[in-house]
C-alpha cells in the first residue's frame, strides 16, 4: 500500500475524521439556508398569487353589471366579487374568508388631470410557515400577512 505524502496511516485517519467534524458543523447551517430559501420562494409566490386574484377581482367589480351603486341588492353583488376572489385563490391552494376581502367601487383614480372612479380589491392572507419547526429555529418565519391590492377604474 502506497501512502500519500509520506504521511503515516494514523494521521490519514485523522484527517477523514476532521472532514468528517466539518460537515458535521456546516450541515446545519446550509440546511437553514435551504430551509430560509425556500421559505422565501413560498412567500414570493403567495404574494404575486394574492396580487393576481386582486387584479381578478378589481377587473370584475369594474364592469358595469357588478356596479353595488344601482344594484337592487349590494351585498348579493359585493358577496358575488368577493366569491370570484375566493374560488380564485382556492385553485392556487390559499384559503381566505369572504371578509378578508374588501371591495371599494368609489375609489378615486387619477387619469391626467382628471379624477374617475374605480373599484379598488385588497385581500389579505394571514400565511403560516411551510416548516412550523424550522419557525423555531429563525423567527422571522413565523405567521405573516400578506395582502394583494389592485385598482381598475370603472367602466359605468
Amino acid at each position: 500500500m502506497k501512502r500519500a505524502n509520506n504521511q503515516k496511516p494514523r494521521e490519514q485517519n485523522r484527517q477523514k475524521g476532521a472532514a468528517a467534524v466539518e460537515f458535521a458543523i456546516v450541515l446545519p447551517v446550509l440546511v437553514i439556508v435551504l430551509l430560509g430559501t425556500m421559505e422565501v420562494g413560498s412567500i414570493a409566490r403567495d404574494y404575486q398569487v394574492l396580487q393576481n386574484a386582486a387584479r381578478e377581482g378589481a377587473r370584475f367589480s369594474a364592469i358595469p353589471a357588478n356596479q353595488m351603486g344601482i344594484s337592487q341588492n349590494p351585498s348579493v353583488v359585493l358577496s358575488t366579487i368577493q366569491n370570484r376572489v375566493v374560488v380564485y385563490l382556492q385553485n392556487e391552494n390559499i384559503t381566505v374568508a369572504a371578509g378578508d376581502v374588501v371591495v371599494d367601487q368609489a375609489y378615486p383614480v387619477q387619469i391626467g388631470g382628471l379624477t374617475v372612479m374605480g373599484s379598488r380589491v385588497t385581500v389579505q392572507y394571514n400565511r403560516p410557515p411551510i416548516f412550523p419547526g424550522a419557525a423555531s429555529l429563525i423567527p422571522s418565519l413565523g405567521s405573516l400577512q400578506i395582502s394583494g391590492n389592485a385598482v381598475f377604474r370603472n367602466f359605468y
